[in-house]
């Protein structure tokens, strides 16, 4: 309670000090209007990680964007690695003043990396007999009307300590930031709250905070231990509320542009956007002098690291080593540095779909013709959090199908069969024994494992016949290492 007290003083001392260079252009009572206007837009979601060994409960900022009961949050709130099959009990939650915050039962409705977004829906509900009407925001594309020296401003939620009240921001636009997004510094004031719309002088939505390296994302938690990164999977970390940096408050926020594409197709029915696959994973942005080397000074480049064989990028005639310079004979967006260029090549294929034809221009020699390669995109192969899984429980340990990733990173042909560990829990028997979490295991008892499967069918008879004896895996780490792990039951 003492932490969620100082975050919140330290959080309201400094919204005092940004509303206090708010811009000159909104009257006092504009921006009560736009307060009052989008308030009843914003709604904190809750959603339940059942896990194998326990459940963990997690709360973050949305937006709502359908009339339908649609709400829009960063991808950030949810990690990467957790099963949609364990995202259960999704609930928006309607936060009010003068009574108890409203909570009306929701389901997902699938992730969208095209924009690192998460949609959710609320099911049909009522209050007291009367259905909730929803105020959704209407976000419109800026088309290039966003200048340094506009005022901007946005209204975020604070955390569940604060009873998610929403409060008022408002900030000067510094500069127009290159990279992987269209990005916008704000340089007087801030734009702190994660998923939060951002308006202009006029009232327009005209913008929203992204997710920033660094920023806390979630406005409460009732987990455990440690949560892995925004990437990551397990865990969580210490439970009570959160809330965005004020000592260092994210002064970024994207056009709308950036996310009108999953405005209007977003996904739906709990299945995530499928998303396109190329098969080269290995791309480096070219250097100046080696630019000026190969005759394309000045012009943005991606050199090709690596090409998947039977991978859309092989089939259409890729090759290591050539230099991407345009796609679809547009010319690479240009970045800060070499080293953004591969996110901006991979961020503008990310929006495309499967069975879509590129035209790359690439060069193949120094100073020579370039020329046209066309690559039709498939769909990605399947991720971890879409892999089966199979929990042993005497033992205390996950296993899931081998994807494609798990053999890229180990260098091994794509025949290599085996499962691969998921969550293990602390103090258990595999954990005592060192099973580590993403070991591929290759052998069960000195038996080919074939199959997620066969493994979980041979493991069940082995411990009905013997539930007191060790059991033997024979993994392979992350580094193509290969280690022999005894775990032995509970006695």
């Amino acid at each position: 309670m003492t932490r969620s007290l100082i975050t919140i003083t330290l959080l309201l001392t400094s919204l005092l000090m940004t509303t206090a260079t708010r811009a000159d252009d909104a009257t006092p009572a504009q921006i009560k209007k736009l307060y009052d206007d989008v308030t009843p837009s914003l709604v904190a979601v809750q959603y339940t990680w059942a896990y194998e060994y326990g459940k963990a409960d997690f709360v973050g900022a949305g937006v709502v964007v359908g009339a339908d009961g649609v709400v829009m949050m960063p991808l950030a709130v949810m990690s990467a690695g957790i099963p949609d099959a364990q995202l259960v009990d999704f609930k928006i939650i309607i936060p009010h003043v003068d009574r108890d915050d409203e909570e009306i039962d929701a389901t997902l409705e699938g992730r969208d990396e095209r924009n690192q977004l998460v949609f959710v829906k609320a099911k049909e509900s009522s209050e007291g007999g009367k259905k909730h009407e929803w105020r959704p925001i209407k976000f419109v594309a800026s088309k290039g009307s966003i200048n340094v020296g506009d005022p901007v401003m946005s209204v975020g939620l604070m955390p569940k300590g604060a009873g998610y009240r929403s409060y008022f921001e408002a900030g000067t636009v510094g500069a127009r930031l290159r990279g992987e997004l269209t990005q916008y510094l704000v340089t007087v004031g801030a734009l702190s709250a994660m998923g939060s719309p951002v308006f202009n002088a006029k009232g327009e939505a005209i913008g929203y905070v992204p997710y920033q390296n660094g920023q806390q994302y979630l406005l409460h938690t009732s987990a455990s231990g440690r949560r892995g990164g925004r990437g990551g999977g397990g865990g969580g970390e210490e439970g009570g509320d959160t809330m965005y940096s004020v000592e260092r408050p994210p002064r970024i926020f994207i056009p709308s542009e950036e996310i009108l594409q999953s405005l209007n197709d977003p996904p739906k029915d709990g299945k995530s956007i499928v998303m396109p696959w190329i098969g080269t994973p290995q791309l480096a942005g070219v250097k100046k002098d080696v630019a000026e080397y190969l005759g394309i000074e000045g012009q943005p480049a991606v050199e090709i690291g690596d090409v998947v064989d039977g991978s859309p990028a092989a089939k259409g005639g890729l090759k290591v080593g050539m230099k991407i310079l345009k796609v679809n004979g547009e010319p690479i967006e240009r970045g800060d540095e070499p080293e953004e260029l591969p996110d901006i090549l991979r961020r503008q294929l990310s929006r495309m779909k499967p069975g879509d034809v590129v035209t790359f221009t690439v060069m193949t020699e120094p100073k020579q013709p370039t020329q046209d390669i066309k690559v039709t995109l498939e769909e990605r192969p399947k991720r971890p959090n879409a892999a089966k899984r199979f929990w042993a429980e005497d033992l205390q340990f996950s296993a899931r199908e081998v994807v494609w990733e798990d053999l890229y990173q180990r260098k091994q042909p794509p025949d290599t069969t085996g499962v691969v560990i998921g969550l293990i829990k602390p103090q258990g028997a595999a954990a005592n024994a060192h099973l580590a979490m993403g070991d591929l295991v290759t052998q069960f008892n000195n038996e080919k494992v074939e199959s997620l499967d066969q493994f979980e069918r041979d493991y069940k008879a082995f411990r009905q016949d013997k539930p007191k004896e060790a059991i033997v895996l024979v993994v392979m780490k992350p580094d193509a290492t290969t280690q022999t792990i005894r775990i032995e039951p509970p006695q």
